[in-house]
């Protein structure tokens, strides 16, 4: 049995409505379920999400403050006042400060561009920061992607002089910013009517008030911004993203152009998933590991051969980024164990990257299903300094803000954080946010939930079906990529992939039908899987193309194996693949060993071992056991699974005395070997086996073994230790010598251990029970 890592919830639906709705708005009857999902029961109401127009897109003037913002705005240009965009290092920022700086420069402004650097400035507002911007003539701060927070330092910048626009799209704390001019979507003395800007969202609506129209030409940085920064994609932004898409595939950015060519994509593809595991990482990473100065200037540069290389350094950053997340993921995980019964993770290391410590965080919501902090120690200043992800029922924001006393300062929103306290304080926030949590989470399933859309037979997974769901996209938040189920389809072919072996490639099929399928960062899993497994799969479909030639792809999310596993062992090239995947954390619960000292010996320091003929059993059920060796005996075994009632089963059965098989002699045998000793007496088996086992054609296991049998039946006597006939033997069958008991009990485990296939050993173990 492979247990699920999510809690998978699927819909139920108004079959009988939903045939009503695809006739009615002419889609597919897949589709017409995923529009009923998202609230969709019209063809009004589907013709308006499909297709938005126009009509969805809000006054820029509704958002607070603009009216004001121009006025400041207008009031520089006609001054010559200096300009300044202070904009963010990931790529909601980096988009953020190009939208406002292409938008002024075609007002006529001529702006600068400060992008803080992640090390040196931190996030978001700086007095250092501000006090060189005014040093260098600058009069007017504008603030993309950042400021809401910045109290004390847009304080500070309007006390050296400095007028202040804080344009941003992050929580809005108890107390605003003492700025000229606040332009945000969820001040809370205005009503704009969609509140899920990103940061380029704000910075692109004061453009289209600056411009008195929409900024078509900024519509591809919209796009890359807003899907960077996952925000929801719903309302005005589906609306600008759908345009935006349409916009990057047809970019005259000769940055852009330069990153598709370095990163093999096809601009005429371009979609919401190539912009946010593709394009959108590389803009991040330069700011991840120093300054994000790169990523703007390719979103920017009118030079080609600029661009060129500009693209080539952030393909280079991207790889080093991504070295250093796998490496700190580790790390990471090792803390996390003193600590797995604690509601949310905190865990630190000393000078781990603060530049990607919110990713690795992301990636250990994903193995341990609930909020994570993750934290670099600074030992020189005392601080530690990082990131935290957290999960639809506890809101990160809130939970660090009522600790905001152990904190020197902290900004986000309920979903992600970063934040930089005293290194004396780590403890103590540790404990402090864990009882915050307790009540909150108290309900809450240790698996995080996953809402499966579609359940498929493998047949109707198709290119066209695909092709259908597409009229659903953009996807993203609010708008998630269907998520499809396969239930008991069983392997066509699995193997691990990537450079490390860390991800998976497998074939799914049911019935003649297959489907590929790749799973990222699962590559374990190859070796918790069988042919014969009846396997429920979850994920998302898209089309992979490869030479030309198009095939439906699933993307694996979730696999689970509902009924109880056995694994093949007793192979030995299957053997040594087991013990080589072997690691601390990765093992079964228990190994059971019936005879095999050897092994005992070798492995005790490993594993756990439960050997059979010294140890007391374990009383507790156990997941996973290792049958090692071949049962002695079969009650014994029968005692042993019914108390552990394991759920998998790997079973190398591996006879230790003998590697060979054990074969009982025939009578004829038995019969040739009784002539030999009545015509040669005596005979010394001991010195003559050789030449006795040549002369017979028998093995020496085999001559000793109905040695015994006729010894043990008076048939033979020994004298100065030959063999001699016992004139007086009494007649008994041969089945009555306790030897020849013994191997006949042998065979019989042997037909049930070894020569058996997997269907009968399965039944072996667990009968009918599945």
């Amino acid at each position: 049995m492979l247990a699920s890592n999510y809690e998978w919830q699927e819909r139920e639906n108004n079959q009988e409505e939903i045939e009503t709705l695809a006739k009615a708005a002419n889609v597919a009857l897949p589709v017409a379920a995923l529009l009923w999902e998202r609230q969709l029961r019209t063809p009004a109401e589907v013709e308006a999400f499909i297709h938005p127009t126009e009509e969805v897109i809000h006054d820029p003037f509704l958002l607070s403050d603009m009216d004001k913002a121009l006025e400041i705005i207008e009031e520089a240009l006609a001054e010559d006042k200096k300009i300044m965009i202070y904009g963010d290092y990931d790529a909601d920022g980096v988009t953020s400060t190009a939208v406002l700086y292409e938008a002024l420069q075609i007002i006529g402004a001529d702006p600068g561009c400060f992008i803080p650097n992640r090390f040196v400035e931190g996030y978001g507002p700086n007095k250092e920061a501000f006090k060189k911007i005014k040093a260098d003539g600058y009069d007017l701060l504008i603030t993309v992607d950042n400021g809401i927070a910045g109290i004390d330092e847009l304080a500070y910048a309007r006390e050296i002089g400095l007028q202040v626009i804080c344009t941003d799209h992050h929580e809005v704390g108890e107390i605003l910013p003492d700025a000229d001019a606040i332009v945000h979507p969820k001040h809370p003395d205005f009503q704009y009517p969609f509140k899920e800007l990103a940061g380029v969202g704000v910075a692109f609506k004061l453009a289209q008030a600056l411009l008195g129209e929409i900024p078509v030409e900024l519509l591809d940085l919209y796009a890359l911004g807003t899907i960077g920064d996952m925000v929801s994609l719903t309302d005005e932004n589906r609306f600008f993203v759908q345009a935006g898409l349409k916009q990057l595939a047809i970019t005259e950015r000769p940055g852009l152009q330069a990153l598709y060519r370095q990163l093999n994509l096809d601009a005429s593809l371009v979609t919401e998933e190539m912009v946010g595991f593709k394009i959108a990482p590389h803009l991040n990473a330069a700011g991840r590991l120093g300054s994000a100065e790169k990523a703007l200037a390719l979103l920017v540069t009118k030079d080609v051969d600029e661009a060129k290389q500009l693209a080539i350094d952030l393909v280079a950053i991207n790889d080093e980024r991504k070295k250093i997340v796998n490496e700190l993921v580790l790390e990471a995980d090792e803390q996390v164990q003193p600590f797995l019964n604690d509601k949310v993770l905190i865990v630190a290391g000393e000078n781990w990257h603060e530049g990607v410590l919110g990713i690795v965080a992301s990636r250990l919501i994903e193995a341990y299903q609930r909020p994570v902090i993750v934290l670099s120690i600074n030992k020189s200043k005392n601080i530690a300094k990082g990131s935290g992800r957290s999960i639809p029922a506890l809101n990160l924001y809130d939970a660090l803000n009522a600790h905001v006393s152990l904190i020197t300062r902290f900004g986000g929103h309920a979903g992600a954080a970063g934040l930089t306290l005293p290194l004396e304080n780590v403890a103590e926030l540790r404990k402090a946010i864990n009882n915050y949590a307790a009540p909150l989470l108290a309900d809450v399933s240790t698996k995080l939930p996953l809402r499966i859309d579609l359940t498929l037979h493998v047949e109707e997974a198709t290119l066209a079906l695909i092709e259908d769901m597409k009229v659903l996209a953009p996807f993203g938040t609010d708008n998630p990529k269907p998520l499809v189920k396969f239930s008991n389809v069983r392997l066509a072919g699995i193997r691990q992939i990537g450079a490390d072996n860390s991800h998976l490639k497998a074939t799914f099929k049911e019935e003649e039908a297959t489907v590929e399928a790749i799973g990222f960062n699962i590559g374990h899993l190859k070796n918790t899987l069988n042919m014969s497994d009846d396997i429920d799969v979850v994920g998302e479909l898209s089309i992979n193309e490869w030479r030309n030639q198009q095939m439906v792809q699933l993307q694996i999310k979730d696999i689970a194996v509902p009924n109880k596993q056995l694994f093949d062992l007793r192979g030995e090239s299957e053997w040594a693949k087991f013990c080589k995947n072997l690691t601390p954390s990765q093992q079964p619960d228990l190994f059971v060993v019936f005879n095999h000292p050897t092994f005992v010996s070798e492995w005790a320091d490993k594993v756990t071992i439960y050997d059979v003929t010294k140890d007391v059993l374990p009383t507790q059920a156990v997941e996973t056991i290792v049958i090692v060796d071949m049962p002695t005996d079969a009650l014994k075994l029968d005692e042993v699974l019914t108390v552990l009632q394991p759920q998998n089963i790997y079973a190398r059965l591996e006879n230790p005395d003998n590697k060979g098989l054990v074969v009982m002699p025939s009578r004829e045998e038995f019969g040739e070997f009784f002539k030999f000793v009545a015509r040669y007496e005596p005979v010394d088996v001991k010195k003559q086996h050789p030449a006795i086992c040549q002369k017979l054609n028998i093995s020496k296991n085999n001559l000793y073994f109905m040695t015994s049998v006729f010894f043990e039946l008076e048939f033979v006597k020994i004298e100065k230790d030959c063999l001699v006939i016992n004139p007086n033997a009494p007649k008994h069958p041969l089945t009555e010598a306790p030897t020849y008991k013994k191997r006949q009990a042998i065979e019989a485990l042997q037909q049930r251990f070894v020569y058996s296939n997997y269907t009968a050993l399965y039944e072996v173990f667990w009968g009918n029970d599945n």
